[in-house]
């Protein structure tokens, strides 16, 4: 189960650099910390598995495109996500995913946005998402609808935890193995 675990812990990082570049990307113009929930997902020979975080926003207004939601555009945005406060279905896929993230070592993940281009109800947001002090370009889709209270922002990333230095979880010999690709989604209320 360590495999497991790690790639558990992968995958939560991962959603959370995820959720912050779509976060980054539809936040209202508005100093908050908004939270976004992640959740990432991914397979091993055995199961499929998935974990869960809640992360932090920081949103700096400014005088760009204009988004759904955000009038004034976006200046400046930094998705935060705390690696420890990743959680499992279980304890022990909990700690595989800790074992292969180290928080201690790098306690968050990050992505800041670079540049969006507003597309129908969201928007296309690139950046750079940092995990374990790698930092790589990205850039996906994030939808974005006005609410009473904010705006309602979600999205989804493919990645490979590889790329990032992560190593898949191995367990049980070699039996149970975590596949590198996972899923990274994202959902969550940004107040202006």
């Amino acid at each position: 189960m360590p495999v497991a675990s790690r790639t558990r812990f992968v995958l939560r990082f991962i959603t959370a650099v995820a959720a912050g570049l779509a976060l980054l990307a539809g936040s209202p113009a508005a100093a908050q910390q908004p939270g976004v929930d992640f959740t990432v997902s991914g397979t091993s020979t055995v199961r499929g598995w998935t974990c869960s975080v809640r992360g932090t926003a920081e949103v700096t207004p400014g005088s760009s495109a204009a988004a759904p939601g955000f009038a004034d555009g976006v200046q400046s945005a930094t998705l935060t996500v705390p690696v420890a406060d990743f959680e499992c279905p279980d304890e022990e896929m909990t700690e595989h995913l800790l074992d292969a993230m180290r928080p201690a070592d790098f306690a968050e993940i990050t992505f800041r946005l670079g540049s969006y281009e507003p597309s129908g109800g969201g928007a296309q947001a690139s950046g750079e998402l940092t995990i374990q002090a790698v930092t790589m370009p990205v850039t996906f889709p994030i939808s974005l609808t006005p609410s009473g209270a904010g705006v309602e922002i979600a999205g989804e990333l493919g990645l490979d935890m590889t790329d990032y230095g992560v190593e898949p979880p191995v367990v049980l010999l070699g039996l149970l193995r975590v596949r590198p690709d996972i899923r990274i989604e994202f959902q969550g209320l940004v107040a202006p």
